[in-house]
């Protein structure tokens, strides 16, 4: 299947590629990041700033210790989500809502730590338990609801999801800035602190190397559910082919309702990773856009969900580079958002190429050589 577009140079045909070899696609993805870094140093130059000494911090946010750690942190939650949005995505259900699902999973953990401190309703070796449990439920309820909409009156996902998203944050800043908000905060919108039991230190007392656990672990659940489980192969038929899947006697409605409750299940605890790992409390905008992030994870790593691990780290390794030439080089804060969003944008480029062939045809219509 091919499209055309008419140019005033030509024609230009787009045709979604067959194949394409593995070893071209890992060089094509090498290959995006290198002109994005490129560009990126061709704006630092022309806005006046030392290019060379902004890499090299941004390399240290890969190779430094206590950088590296922090860029585990802050892969967790977008390496989580994007394994929700690989499940998802297998059977075509785009859900673009792993933003609103990590809020609603930010919301289940602190509804959770303030049960247990204000009204002493759980006790604290039971809690993490219990945090992780809500977290994923909440979750995956949000984006059941979505799934709901499309598998019995065919709503657009896409639509949905979206506008849940919103609706999650501003719940968040509605219970933080009124019911929820601590009272001996001086009036700031936050939570109270979350107490050391209730936070993801179990392993080496340090998130991180919590967060790789739980992101091990959430890739090796994936590949178990797709690839070694009855849901797992009924989910890929699913988004094949609709038709085939009820022909075969497959309950679409029951699959694409199960998948997107584990979809979102694991984008909401991924957002009890920010509250218990990354902040230790809740408060507004607590994700700088972590459910984004993992749809261009999930497609850069071809929704392989030991690649997600990987993709998510590197992307995480960006997040915090952003951080330390803000705070080392006085760098603002729109040329850094600016930076990473031309790193993405050549990313995503990449992964168009891959999928696609484009093809000159020139005004008479034939392809050009």
């Amino acid at each position: 299947m091919s499209r055309k577009i008419n140019t005033p140079f030509g024609v230009i045909r787009i045709e979604r590629r067959a194949a394409y070899p593995r070893h071209i696609a890992v060089l094509t993805t090498l290959l995006a990041v290198l002109l994005a870094f490129l560009a990126v140093a061709i704006i630092l130059v022309l806005i006046g700033i030392d290019f060379t000494a902004a890499f090299t911090l941004i390399v240290e946010s890969f190779t430094k210790p206590e950088l590296m750690l922090n860029s585990v942190k802050q892969a967790i939650p977008i390496c989580l989500s994007a394994l929700g949005l690989g499940i998802a995505f297998k059977m075509n259900f785009w859900n673009i809502g792993a933003e609103g699902q990590i809020y609603v999973g930010m919301i289940a953990s602190t509804g959770v730590v303030l049960l247990h401190a204000y009204y002493g309703l759980f006790d604290e070796h039971v809690l993490l338990p219990l945090m992780f449990l809500t977290s994923f439920a909440l979750g995956g309820l949000w984006c059941l609801l979505p799934a709901f909409l499309k598998a019995k009156m065919n709503v657009n996902e896409i639509l949905t999801t979206l506008m849940l998203n919103y609706v999650a944050i501003l719940l968040v800043d509605y219970l933080i800035h009124g019911p929820w908000r601590d009272p001996g905060g001086y009036g700031f919108p936050l939570s109270i602190k979350f107490p050391d039991y209730a936070k993801l230190l179990f392993l080496f007392g340090d998130t991180a190397y919590t967060g790789l656990l739980m992101a091990i672990l959430g890739a090796a659940a994936a590949y178990l559910i797709m690839d070694h489980s009855k849901l797992g192969f009924e989910i890929k038929v699913v988004g094949q082919n609709l038709n085939v899947a009820r022909y075969s006697g497959i309950d679409v409605s029951k699959v694409i309702m199960f998948g997107a409750f584990i979809a979102g299940g694991l984008a909401g605890i991924g957002g009890l990773s920010i509250v218990s790992g990354i902040i230790g409390r809740l408060r507004p905008r607590a994700s700088p856009g972590y459910g984004y992030t993992a749809i261009i994870v999930a497609a850069l790593a071809g929704l392989n969900p030991w690649l997600i691990v990987l993709a998510s780290i590197f992307f995480g390794g960006l997040l915090t580079a952003g951080d330390v030439l803000q705070a080392s080089m006085n760098i603002p804060k729109t040329v850094i958002q600016m930076m990473q969003a031309i790193i993405f944008l050549f990313i995503l480029m990449g992964e168009v190429f891959k999928r696609y062939r484009i093809v000159f045809e020139g005004k008479s219509g034939g392809d050009m050589p």
